[in-house]
C-alpha cells in the first residue's frame, strides 16, 4: 500500500545509484524504515553496471531528468510554467540575477533550471520537502525545484563541495534553506566560519552511518599473509602514491604482506606503473570497483585497513570517510591520516593509528605497528568497534534527521 503523501522528501542527488557514496544510500534505507518516503531524483545515471543489493528497490522510481537542450526538455519548460506560473518565473528571475553578477556559472544555473522545471512536472505536488545531497549542482536543482513548488528545501554538506568552489552561490543557499546538515564537526565549524551570517542556527552536524549488527569481526583469523586494505576513489585527495610508497618501505624492511587496493578512478594506469616501478607487482592488487558484498567479504580477510587521504592540489580532501567506518566496525586495526575530519573518528593508538599527510616513511612506520604490535592491534580493533556503535549508527542518526525533516514540515 502507498504510503501518505505527506511522509514523501524527494532526494536529489548528482548520481544514482552510486558505488561510492554508499553512506547516502544508507541514510535513505534507515529513513525509509522509519516510515519517511524518499523520492530519488538524479541528475546523471551512473556509467557503471555495479549496484549495491540495497540500491535497487530505490534505483527501479528513481526518476532521471532528459539532455537540457531535447525537445523533451523544452517541452517540459512550458508545461512547468503553465502548472506554476508564478513560481517559474520566480526561479527564472532568481537565476538571472545571479548569472547578471556571476556570469561564469550561468551554465549551470540554467541547466538546474531545466532540470527543476522536469521534476517540478514530474512530481511536484506528491512531495512534501526536497533535500539535497552536496551544496554543488544537486542543491542548486533543489534550491529551483523549490522556488517553483512553494515547498521547502534542505541539504547536506560533505567534502568537495565544502573544500573547493564547487558549490556556487553556497551563502544564498544556506541564507534560503529550512536547514544544512554537516557531516562532521571540523565542516560545520568551517561552514559556519565562512557564512555566519546566513548560517547561525542552520547547520546540524549529522555523522554518516552503518548497521553495526551488518559489520562484524570476523570469526576466522585473516589470512596469510597479512593483508593490507584500502578502499576509495584511484584521485589525488585518496593519497595512494603515498600508500605505495610506504609499502615500498615495508618490504625493504622485509615485511611479509600483500596490498590490496579496491576502486577505480582516473589514476588507475598510473598507480599500476607506479607499484610496478616499486618492484610491488607481486604483493599490490588492483581489484577496480565492487559490489558492497564483495568488499565485505575482503574485509574479512583484511589484517589492517589504510587510508593515506590528502589536500589535492585544488583544496579537495576527505571528510569522514564511509571506509573508516566500516574498517573499525570490522575490528580491523586501521592507519589513517591526520586530516580534516579523520581525527573526530580515529584517535591515535586508542580507536586506530593516525600519521601525516604524505609522509609515506611515517605511514610506513604506522602500518608496521598495526600489522605486528598485538596490543596496539587488540586495543584500537575493541576500542575502534565501541566508538562506531556509539556514535555512527545509522538507524540513530537517521532518526535526528527525520526529525528535522518533521520540524520543517510543521505548518
Amino acid at each position: 500500500m502507498d504510503r501518505p503523501v505527506s511522509e514523501r522528501i524527494a532526494y536529489v542527488l548528482g548520481e544514482f545509484p552510486s558505488v561510492t557514496e554508499t553512506f547516502i544510500l544508507r541514510e535513505m534505507v534507515a529513513l525509509e524504515q522509519q516510515g519517511v518516503v524518499i523520492v530519488p531524483l538524479a541528475l546523471h545515471k551512473p556509467e557503471h553496471k555495479v549496484v549495491h543489493e540495497s540500491a535497487k528497490p530505490l534505483a527501479e522510481r528513481t526518476v532521471y531528468p532528459p539532455r537540457p537542450l531535447s525537445l523533451r526538455a523544452a517541452i517540459t519548460q512550458l508545461v512547468a510554467l503553465l502548472q506554476y506560473p508564478g513560481g517559474y518565473l520566480s526561479a527564472l528571475r532568481l537565476i538571472l540575477r545571479h548569472i547578471f553578477s556571476q556570469p561564469n556559472e550561468a551554465r549551470e544555473m540554467m541547466a538546474s533550471l531545466w532540470r527543476a522545471g522536469y521534476f517540478a512536472v514530474r512530481l511536484g505536488r506528491r512531495i512534501r520537502h526536497i533535500h539535497a545531497h552536496f551544496a554543488s549542482q544537486p542543491t542548486t536543482v533543489a534550491w529551483l525545484l523549490a522556488e517553483m513548488t512553494g515547498r521547502g528545501y534542505s541539504f547536506s554538506v560533505h567534502a568537495r563541495d565544502l573544500f573547493t568552489s564547487e558549490a556556487i552561490a553556497l551563502g544564498m543557499k544556506i541564507a534560503e534553506a529550512e536547514f544544512v546538515t554537516v557531516c562532521t564537526e571540523y565542516g560545520r565549524q568551517r561552514l559556519l566560519k565562512q557564512h555566519r551570517l546566513v548560517a547561525e542556527g542552520k547547520l546540524h552536524l549529522i555523522y554518516h552511518g552503518l548497521d553495526p549488527s551488518k559489520f562484524k569481526p570476523p570469526v576466522i583469523p585473516p589470512t596469510r599473509p597479512p593483508i593490507i586494505m584500502s578502499v576509495g576513489r584511484l584521485v589525488e585527495k585518496k593519497g595512494y602514491p603515498y600508500l605505495l610508497q610506504a609499502a615500498s618501505i615495508l618490504q625493504s624492511r622485509g615485511a611479509d604482506f600483500r596490498l590490496l587496493i579496491v576502486g577505480e578512478g582516473p589514476m588507475r594506469e598510473d598507480l599500476v606503473r607506479m607499484a610496478a616501478g616499486l618492484q610491488l607487482q607481486e604483493r599490490a592488487e588492483f581489484t577496480g570497483a565492487l559490489a558492497q558484498r564483495e568488499v565485505h567479504q575482503l574485509y574479512d580477510q583484511a589484517h589492517v585497513f589504510a587510508l593515506a587521504s590528502v589536500v589535492a592540489a585544488d583544496g579537495d580532501r576527505d571528510g569522514l570517510p564511509n571506509v573508516l567506518l566500516e574498517a573499525l566496525a570490522m575490528g580491523i586495526p586501521t592507519v589513517a591520516t591526520n586530516i580534516s575530519a579523520i581525527p573526530e573518528l580515529i584517535e591515535h593508538q586508542k580507536t586506530g593509528l593516525l600519521a601525516t599527510p604524505g609522509d609515506p616513511r611515517d605511514l610506513a612506520d604506522k602500518l608496521e605497528v598495526a600489522l605486528y604490535d598485538e596490543e596496539v592491534r587488540s586495543r584500537v580493533r575493541l576500542l575502534g568497534r565501541q566508538k562506531v556503535t556509539k556514535y555512527f549508527d545509522a538507524n540513530r542518526n537517521a532518526t535526528g534527521l527525520a526529525a528535522l525533516f518533521a520540524r520543517a514540515l510543521q505548518p
